[in-house]
């Protein structure tokens, strides 16, 4: 009996991955999966004095003879340019960026730092935490530089509810400034590569909030 359903077993298996893969490259799927992550917060409005904007790392690949900038990964960059938008609306506030070396020779709060000062922030204004591995340690040492001080916080707009809430259990009040979208209005009923990109995001993020919600 079992040898009879293994070869139904098998080319179950061998349709259901690419169905798979299919389902989550096409349009419809990807930017719904995406826009309930992302449809929570607003983008950040100047107001109320900042003192803090702290803006959560990503990645970067090191080639000395390129600009910081260009040596940034597309999230990590556009996290960075959020985060000078804020300051530029508080330009007395201190630029926080994080994170560790990883693989690559130079932490990536460092190569952060230079970019941000390429972008015209005073070295003075900046402050990093190179030993951050991911947005829980991000969260822990900033707990303990901001305090109760007035803060926002920038990461990607998918990530963003989970942060908030890694931040809060610090004990901060963080204003959110969501960036990087993802759920980008394409044609219906498209499929393509960065569909499927843009849900295997999305289901990271999910699993990152189950896994949250698992240690709590």
């Amino acid at each position: 009996m079992l040898r009879r359903r293994a070869p139904r077993l098998a080319l179950g298996l061998m349709v259901a991955g690419p169905a798979y893969l299919l389902l989550l490259s096409f349009s419809p799927v990807s930017t719904g999966l995406a826009n309930a992550l992302e449809a929570h917060h607003s983008s950040w409005q100047p107001g109320a004095p900042v003192e803090f904007v702290l803006v959560l790392g990503n990645a970067h690949t090191s080639h000395p003879e390129r600009p910081a900038t260009a040596q940034l990964s597309g999230t990590a960059l556009a996290r960075l340019l959020e985060g000078v938008r804020v300051w530029r609306h508080n330009p007395e506030a201190t630029l926080v960026v994080s994170g560790s070396r990883g693989a690559d020779p130079a932490p990536h709060a460092e190569m952060m730092r230079l970019a941000a000062m390429e972008l015209g922030v005073p070295a003075e204004r900046i402050h990093t935490f190179p030993e951050a591995r991911d947005t829980e340690q991000e969260a822990r040492f900033s707990g303990a530089l901001v305090g109760q001080a007035p803060a926002v916080l920038v990461t990607s707009a998918s990530h963003m509810d989970r942060a908030l809430l890694l931040y809060q259990r610090q004990g901060m009040n963080v204003t959110p400034a969501p960036t990087d979208f993802m759920a980008q209005p394409t044609r219906p009923w498209y499929f393509s590569a960065r569909n499927l990109w843009v849900s295997q995001r999305a289901l990271h993020e999910y699993l990152g909030q189950l896994w949250l919600a698992i240690k709590s």
